[in-house]
């Protein structure tokens, strides 16, 4: 059990992001089904390196959202280890409407696609309101932490789940939705103190670590300008 200076209880959890999967066809075109996609050869490469990363790392619990790519990326990174792999649908992706990349006016709209979160009433992709997911987020989060039964936790999701909440624990809410990278396969560091039942504080350690590039040499586009550059394969889609 590790304490803090004033005795309290000090947990760990590490939040990771899936390994890297491919929403975009080698054509251009958007998947069908974005939430059936599995890991790409690169993301499973990913998961095999955060795997030797944590290698010594003590973990008693996991959970990931139960789409396949958190799945799978929870077991390429753990599946050695004795451990169930427990599934909470609130830590699913934020959800988008799949029609509305039959309207696209520019792939801006989707390499900038989180930059209006903080706005009051703000949609993500005709789907879901942003206030409601991180609502959805939070709420998933508060039920790990008051649960006392583990000592460092293993959270395998999304980088739109990350930024919530990151955002939640530093005080920024969704105004840090868009500043807030989150890398493939990345990993980020979280103590959570609690004394007799109270919580104390939250401190973050670390954000958007990775195995594969810890110096971020080769990171330059974000998450959402890739699947836009995938996207631009299509002539009929403009770049503005």
């Amino acid at each position: 059990m590790r304490k803090a200076f004033d005795g309290s209880h000090r947990r760990r959890i590490h939040l990771f992001r899936h390994g890297d999967v491919s929403y975009v066809d080698d054509q251009g075109n958007r998947v069908a089904d974005s939430r059936a996609v599995p890991l790409t050869d690169w993301g499973r490469e990913q998961a095999a390196a955060m795997r030797g990363m944590m290698a010594d790392i003590h973990v008693d619990r996991i959970v990931c959202s139960g789409l396949p790519r958190t799945v799978e990326t929870a077991n390429g990174i753990f599946g050695d280890r004795q451990l169930e792999i427990g599934i909470d649908a609130d830590f699913e992706e934020i959800r988008s409407d799949p029609d509305r990349y039959k309207n696209l006016k520019s792939l801006d709209e989707v390499a900038y696609a989180f930059s209006h979160a903080d706005q009051p009433g703000a949609i993500y992709g005709n789907g879901e309101i942003f206030a409601d997911f991180e609502a959805r987020v939070v709420a998933g989060f508060n039920r790990l932490v008051d649960d006392p039964s583990w000592s460092s936790l293993a959270l395998v999701a999304h980088g739109g789940v990350n930024r919530a909440l990151l955002g939640h624990l530093t005080g920024a809410g969704l105004t840090a939705f868009a500043r807030l990278e989150q890398n493939t396969c990345c990993v980020n560091i979280i103590d959570i103190d609690s004394n007799e039942g109270t919580h104390r504080r939250t401190l973050i350690r670390g954000i958007n670590i990775t195995a594969y590039d810890p110096a971020k040499k080769d990171a330059h586009l974000t998450a959402l300008e890739m699947i836009a550059e995938r996207m631009s394969k299509k002539d009929s889609i403009p770049h503005l």
